[in-house]
């Protein structure tokens, strides 16, 4: 019974963005379990047993030599910052609420349950494949439709939320949504009488909920959640993850590390979707933490100036091409397009690219008509900078130039008037890749990636606020 709870990992997931709510959904739904005969405390108790395992197994003698140094390393480089606002995630908004299963988020059916405890625990196969079973795909695949409608009495001043969200996924995958009818048996409700954020992952039959309490209603929560309705899992929990992350077990609050399972080696499909720090399906660097000034994931020494760059305020590049990848979006097709700039054929469009940070046009030729390009000179600084928002997620995004055959080396030697401890709110990233699909470094609190240098000739940096004023000052060195 023990490996169950690999299968509650995987069939719920908590949103990383929301904060404590109203009363709970799962009163009810503890009640259908028990008269199925499921005994809770025993589960409980089988949680606790599972994060026992995984400190064994992250207890390796190479496993914590790699996290003594990497937490050395971090120690040195630590800016402690006296201004810094702690944004208080949901992981210790909700850690009080409720001991009901796994921080109280799954909404596993009994039948869920009976297929997963009847998994053989003794045969990975076995247990790989009732996952997989698990995940399922909306139909029909190349074109799903969702259909979906709103708990009774969900507030009218929250569904352009909602509303937004959707769209946000409709305009950038083949995943389409429509009002559910009567006759529809697979409904996907918005449920706000909730705690915290929460939902399943892919279709699991019926009436299921994405549960949106207090804090959860901005397109961030919302779209974060619709993904994994869709399938996808979070990136920290991918079978290659060791090659860059180290688990400190060490940090991780009491009967909480089975929270990092990793995924086997095999039975799972990447979509050939690489490993990404910024994805908006990757753990903050501190989840979970027992001391909240040191991280539970630490970034290998190959990759360290992403330590602070895990999460994301939006979905990435990669975060969107993995639900066409998993929806074939694409293959429906009839003529195929040639893209520029790294880009690949529209999800949502077969008669255009959808394109990198950066670029723009039907087949990613030229930059984006709103991005302001700035050409920089040895010594001087640049200021990029954003206007105070109403609540909106806002943004722009600056393309640094420097002569040819020159390359941009960056200095942060201001980052505004107020700093946050997760970037969610308000921040600036530097993309200094000439490959720009996947996310760059970012800023929000005082600057500890020091110098960044260009790939090429051109450096992208990415402004973004929802509340604030936000600018900073860069120092450009050519090299």
């Amino acid at each position: 019974m023990i490996n169950l709870v690999v299968f509650i990992l995987l069939l719920g997931s908590r949103c990383f963005r929301c904060s404590a709510a109203l009363a709970s959904p799962l009163s009810e739904y503890e009640k259908q379990l028990k008269k199925e005969g499921f005994d809770l405390k025993v589960l409980h108790e089988e949680i606790k047993e599972e994060s026992r395992e995984v400190l064994k197994e992250f207890g390796s003698k190479t496993m914590q030599t790699d996290i003594a140094l990497l937490r050395a390393d971090y120690e040195r480089a630590a800016v402690h910052s006296t201004n810094e606002t702690k944004e208080i995630t949901e992981l210790e908004m909700n850690n009080g609420i409720s001991g009901d299963l796994y921080e109280g988020d799954l909404e596993l059916t009994p039948e869920q349950w009976k297929a997963a405890t009847e998994a053989d625990p003794h045969n990975p196969a076995t247990r790989r494949q009732a996952l997989t079973n698990f995940v399922r795909m909306w139909k029909p695949i190349g074109q799903p439709l969702i259909p979906y409608n709103y708990a009774p009495g969900y507030p009218a001043d929250k569904k352009p939320v909602v509303k937004a969200s959707i769209d946000f996924w409709e305009d950038r995958t083949c995943v389409r949504f429509r009002p559910a009818t009567s006759s529809d048996k697979d409904v996907l409700q918005f449920n706000h009488i909730a705690d915290g954020c929460s939902s399943s992952v892919g279709l699991r039959g019926g009436v299921q909920k994405i549960n949106l309490g207090n804090g959860c209603h901005s397109v961030t929560v919302v779209a974060h959640e619709i993904s994994h309705t869709f399938g996808t899992l979070h990136v920290q929990g991918r079978s290659d993850r060791d090659k860059y992350v180290r688990i400190d077990t060490s940090n991780i609050k009491e009967g909480k590390a089975h929270n990092f399972l990793k995924e086997p080696a095999t039975g799972f499909s990447h979509y050939d979707i690489p490993y990404e720090f910024g994805s908006m399906q990757h753990y903050h660097e501190k989840a979970f933490a027992l001391n909240s000034s040191r991280p539970t994931i630490y970034a290998m020494k190959a990759f360290e100036k992403f330590q602070y760059s895990m999460e994301a305020p939006r979905a990435t590049f990669y975060d969107t091409l993995l639900v066409n990848r998993m929806y074939k979006c694409t293959d429906k097709c009839q003529k195929k397009i040639t893209c520029q700039n790294n880009g690949v054929q529209h999800g949502s469009d077969c008669k255009k690219c959808f394109c990198p940070r950066g670029w723009a046009g039907t087949n990613c030729e030229k930059r984006p008509a709103d991005a302001q390009t700035i050409n920089v000179e040895n010594g001087k600084e640049v200021k990029v900078e954003l206007g105070k928002s109403s609540g909106d997620f806002i943004e722009k995004l600056y393309i640094l130039k420097a002569p040819a055959g020159k390359k941009i080396q960056t200095t942060v030697t201001k980052l505004g008037d107020r700093y946050t401890s997760m970037c969610r709110s308000f921040g600036m990233e530097i993309i200094p890749f000439n490959d720009t699909r996947t996310s760059g470094f970012r800023f929000c609190s005082e600057p500890k990636q020091g110098r960044i240098t260009s790939e090429g000739d051109t450096m992208l940096v990415w402004v973004y606020t929802t509340n604030y004023k936000f600018y900073a000052n860069i120092a450009i060195k050519l090299v």
